[in-house]
């Protein structure tokens, strides 16, 4: 059930409804029911890998808590972090690494076939995964209480607004809120309803339109070079912005109806910075601070050094795009972004002496531009692995971008797609920076509770008429399903 779709909208003011008429008590009772047929409207068979991934952490977080040795609760957080990771990579790295294994078998067997397991990826694995095992870390080391009420913490597992995309949620934050224990609340549900019109705006307006010229670059790489493979690229990294904030915003304004608070994944203008580690404290906040907490601090223990923390850097971040996909592109992607936030933090302050001697301090608007540039283009060539099919066609557009010739924009555009299409995308990118600039970092439904009536009207009427007549079709998936 997409968020875009129709019958979410059907499915969503029912579930509100019904759970506002429920006894308090049996609400969670409720909500497990709605998000499990939610996620069997994909596929019915799979809700029994979250069924078995909600009893193993529940048991093993149980079973840890009331370990009387550490080597018991050791032995238990392992147990769950196998079975997890056990069915993450099965699901989702079990036919890569064979096809893989079996490249190299050939070199000394011709005939030699892989394996493959004729199974789809499930939707959301890779979320609800790291959510559990969260959860039990959480637990084995001190930080969180184990939750015994099974029903409750099956719907920490699977709660439907954020259960196939995030956010990923710690169970400190989210579990303690599965109480319900507040009344029907008009201003929550008037923000939360703000928050899924802007969502719709940013996916159906801007994030599918720029798809169409995406989709016809990186699907045919041979045809074009240049100016346009840029131009895909930088529409690419707006797109998935627009994609996955569009995602969030609809998640937290579905479960702010159901008085549930979910946590911010993306700062507002975070494609509008100088730097690497600035962007990835904006971006995809809670699976950056997943691989800060679980790994990048497991890894750089008090006195190994800053050669260590760097190393520690890169891994953490490569991980971070193995996460993503069975597929090296997304290795090399992760890989870059954990080289350039290390190189970043190695050399910033001797490049910041240098520019400064020069006359080039930071506050300086020829600073600020150089610097972004700088980070944008190298944020372009890591997209381009995200994107790309394989490393192959990756390389084969990256050789491309030096083709540049004296070629006008608008003839760049019109060789690919109608220009009309791409017109609306940039004028909507263009709406919704403006909209941020003047969020300065707040999120839109606490805004608009401050401004007078018409502003809040004049909101609902101009993003209602670009959905409904900018919109593309809502067929579109959005990205992070596939991972």
């Amino acid at each position: 059930m997409l968020f875009t779709s129709l019958d979410y909208y059907l499915f969503l003011p029912i579930v509100a409804l019904v759970f506002f008429l429920t006894p308090v008590r049996f609400r969670w009772a409720w909500l497990l029911v709605a998000s499990y047929y939610f996620y069997m409207d994909w596929n019915p068979w799979y809700i029994w890998l979250i069924v078995g991934s909600t009893l193993i952490d529940y048991t093993a977080a149980l079973q840890i808590e009331s370990a009387g040795s550490r080597q018991r609760k050791k032995t238990w957080l392992w147990l769950s972090i196998v079975a997890n990771l056990g069915l993450l990579f099965t699901f989702k790295y079990f036919n890569f690494l064979s096809g893989e294994a079996a490249k190299v078998a050939r070199l000394f067997q011709p005939a030699f076939e892989a394996y493959h397991l004729d199974i789809l990826l499930p939707v959301g694995i890779s979320f609800y995964t790291f959510q559990t095992m969260a959860y039990t870390i959480d637990v084995y080391k001190g930080f969180a209480k184990a939750e015994r009420h099974l029903g409750r913490y099956a719907l920490y597992v699977s709660f439907f607004p954020q259960l196939v995309a995030g956010p990923i949620e710690r169970s400190r934050d989210l579990l303690s809120q599965f109480h319900f224990n507040y009344q029907f609340d008009y201003q929550r549900i008037v923000g939360g309803l703000q928050l899924i019109l802007w969502g719709l705006f940013k996916k159906l307006v801007i994030a599918d339109r720029l798809a169409l010229f995406v989709d016809e670059v990186y699907g045919h790489p041979t045809q074009y070079e240049g100016f346009t493979i840029w131009l895909a690229s930088v529409f690419f990294l707006f797109q998935i912005f627009c994609d996955f904030s569009a995602y969030t915003d609809i998640a937290i304004g579905s479960a702010r109806i159901l008085g549930v608070r979910l946590s911010q994944n993306f700062e507002n203008r975070v494609y509008v910075i100088t730097s690497f580690n600035k962007f990835w404290r904006g971006w995809h906040i809670t699976l950056t601070n997943w691989f800060r907490d679980y790994v990048f601090f497991q890894l750089t223990p008090m006195g190994r050094g800053m050669a260590w923390i760097l190393v520690a850097t890169v891994i953490s971040f490569t991980l971070n795009g193995i996460w993503h996909g069975a597929e090296w592109t997304f290795l090399i992607w992760g890989g870059l972004n954990g080289l350039f936030v290390a190189l970043e933090s190695l050399l910033s302050k001797p490049v910041d002496r240098g520019l400064s001697k020069i006359g080039l301090p930071k506050g300086r608007p020829l600073r600020w531009l150089i610097d972004f540039a700088f980070f944008f283009n190298l944020a372009i060539i890591s997209i381009i692995f995200f994107r790309a099919v394989d490393v192959q066609t990756a390389f084969a557009l990256i050789s491309q971008l030096r083709f540049w010739e004296p070629i006008q924009l608008h003839f760049s555009i019109v060789d690919v797609i109608d220009v009309r299409e791409v017109a609306i995308g940039i004028g909507a990118l263009l709406l919704m920076d403006g909209f941020h600039y003047l969020l300065r970092g707040q999120r839109i439904d606490v805004f608009l509770s401050q401004q007078a009536w018409w502003v809040r009207w004049a909101y609902y009427l101009i993003l209602l008429h670009a959905v409904l007549y900018f919109g593309m079709p809502s067929n579109q998936e959005f990205i992070y399903f596939d991972f």
